[in-house]
């Protein structure tokens, strides 16, 4: 039988768990010699670690991203507020003499915070050489401008600095788990080398055993065709690895539950004496020693009424 091996980060730590604790219960019996309990509990610890480190740094590029927003607003309100307080001294209309301040091509303030730290640069450097336009009463000075450009920067750059550090605690996140998928995958190759496909210690270490087969997969296209009066022949597709199946009906407002009412080997199946004018649901499903398959979808169909004579 197939195994279903989970790739979930969350799948994976739980199935390690089940994994590690047959180990240690059947060592005496089951001679691991590569994927051994105390080799999966360390791999498992190192994972767990792996994604908290993750996690937390999820979290700080999130406090950070959260930073440089204020600083991006604080300083886009400072360049408006400047651009404002220059104007009588620069003119209201733009002309190129306001490039040297930082407004460049117009009086547009970027939402950008990549433009704002240029601007603010350049905003400083301007009032640095002209001390005669700042405006203190406003708080538009050059120190100003140095503090707004310092506190933008250095947030862009710590930004970007976790991005970094988190791409590669996400990588050894994933490197981590990785090695958990192989090692459950090896686990199996090592396991087969040692029980028989029918030991039922496979099922403790949360494998299936090879022997069992697997699930038929759940039957497709049911469809009901009228035969006589009262009388249906319901057909649907063969379902891969099907023994047998299982016929369910619910008359509508009779049954309160579906109720089997045949186990045919064949995707065929003849419904006699119906009730009369009545709302019928048949359901299939597929059988074998594995197990039963989902129920198909609901065919429904209704009967004719009797005639009085």
């Amino acid at each position: 039988m197939r195994q279903n091996i989970p790739v979930s980060q969350g799948g994976l730590l739980g199935r390690m768990n089940v994994a590690i604790e047959a180990a240690d219960s059947h060592s005496a019996t089951v001679g691991l010699v590569h994927n051994t309990a105390v080799t999966m509990s360390f791999a498992r610890a190192a994972a767990v670690l792996a994604r908290d480190a993750r996690e937390l740094g999820k979290e700080e590029l999130r406090k950070l991203r959260e930073l440089l927003e204020t600083e991006r607003i604080a300083t886009r309100e400072f360049a408006l507020l400047g651009r404002d307080q220059l104007k009588p001294a620069l003119g209201r209309l733009y002309h190129p003499g306001w490039d040297v301040t930082g407004f460049r091509g117009g009086f547009r303030v970027s939402e950008r915070a990549s433009d704002l730290e240029v601007w603010a640069e350049t905003f400083h450097g301007y009032l640095v050489r002209n001390p005669d336009k700042e405006v203190p009463a406003h708080n538009i000075t050059a120190a100003q401008a140095a503090e707004r450009y310092e506190a933008i920067k250095n947030a862009r750059a710590a930004v970007k600095a976790q991005e970094g550090a988190l791409t590669t605690l996400v990588q050894k996140s994933d490197a981590a788990f990785a090695l958990l998928l192989k090692m459950l995958r090896g686990l199996v190759k090592e396991l087969s080398l040692i029980l028989a496909p029918d030991d039922g210690r496979w099922t403790a270490f949360g494998f299936n055993a090879p022997a069992t087969k697997e699930r038929p997969e759940t039957p497709t296209n049911v469809t009901a065709v009228s035969v006589a009066e009262n009388v249906r022949a319901v057909q649907w597709d063969k379902a891969p690895r099907a023994e047998s199946y299982r016929v369910r009906i619910k008359v509508v407002g009779v049954d309160a539950e579906p109720k089997v009412v045949g186990t045919p080997t064949d995707t065929d199946f003849m419904f006699e004496e119906l009730p009369a004018n009545a709302e019928v649901e048949v359901t299939i499903s597929a059988v074998n020693t594995g197990g039963e398959s989902a129920l198909s979808e609901v065919a429904t169909f209704r009967t004719p009424t009797t005639e009085t004579k």
